[in-house]
């Protein structure tokens, strides 16, 4: 029986959560789907999401990828992502506590470039 393969996208439940993966002590890279509430995460992106996943080596050492709503991010106070929200969905990278990209709308292409350009060595 083939190993069991970990959901590529999760759904950040609380601060507390938020805050451990964006922080410097977390050594992955975090990718974050930034989404309207009344929008939802971007379904178009989970096979492309499947496809990273199962392409990078030890992803699930190397990689997080979370989902967060608008709301959570006012609920949170974080400031970096002070900004309205549009229909577009906005992905976001982390990289050991700092924002180092962005990705405005479902731009696939750009996206799988800059997780292969903040892709960490395996720890």
């Amino acid at each position: 029986m083939p190993p069991k393969v970990q959901q590529a996208v999760n759904v950040i439940k609380d601060e507390e959560q938020f805050l451990n993966l964006i922080s410097s002590e977390n050594k992955k890279l975090v990718l974050l789907d930034v989404h309207p509430d009344w929008c939802g995460p971007c379904e178009m992106m989970h096979p492309t999401y499947k496809t990273l996943q199962t392409s990078i080596d030890d992803f699930e050492k190397r990689v997080d990828i979370y989902t967060l709503g608008y709301s959570k991010i006012v609920t949170y106070k974080h400031d970096k992502f002070n900004r309205e929200p549009t229909s577009k969905p906005r992905f976001v990278f982390y990289q050991e506590g700092r924002l180092v990209d962005e990705v405005q709308g479902a731009d696939i292409p750009a996206i799988i470039e800059r997780v292969y350009k903040y892709l960490p060595m395996v720890y």
